[in-house]
């Protein structure tokens, strides 16, 4: 069995903020392409930094990096989110803003092995539901396969369907 390990990223961290940019700049790139938009690598930049910026504001907040046998393979951000989702859902669900694994390394279990590690985490964190807005072409088949299902609910800000997870 290889050898996973996750890292928290930190602004004070500029090489793990590196790697992250590695693996960020292509996510967006790839979902946002999803959407029929090519978006400005400036942009993406200015919006990593900012999601940088806030770690170590919560203890319940994340953006980690997947290292498999040292290599970075995958990026997530996720937390307990504290609002009710514009009154969508109550308070208190673990969400997932981003997750992504590079594509050369998908359907080999890693994605799966992510989810299981953000999920103990949220869980730790005191989430026993969970929601996200995935992306149609990548993210609905593979959160499907992670037991989440549409909610009937449209997220306001990205206009995408919201998925939800409760635990049994």
């Amino acid at each position: 069995m290889k050898k996973i390990n996750y890292a928290q990223i930190y602004k004070e961290d500029r090489c793990l903020c590196e790697t992250a940019r590695e693996l960020w700049i292509p996510f967006i790139k790839e979902v946002r392409g999803h959407q029929g938009e090519d978006p400005d690598e400036a942009e993406i930049l200015e919006g990593l930094e900012k999601r940088i910026a806030i770690q170590g504001s919560r203890k319940d907040m994340h953006f980690e990096v997947m290292f498999l046998e040292g290599m970075p393979v995958g990026i997530a951000m996720f937390a307990v989110d504290l609002g009710t989702v514009y009154g969508l859902l109550e308070k208190g669900f673990g969400t997932v803003m981003g997750f992504y694994i590079r594509p050369a390394y998908r359907k080999q279990g890693l994605g799966k092995a992510f989810w299981f590690h953000v999920e103990e985490t949220l869980r730790g964190d005191g989430a026993s539901k969970f929601y996200l807005c995935p992306d149609s072409v990548t993210g609905v088949p593979f959160w499907s396969k992670m037991g989440f299902a549409d909610s009937g609910l449209t997220d306001p800000d990205d206009e995408k369907p919201i998925y939800t997870k409760r635990m049994g």
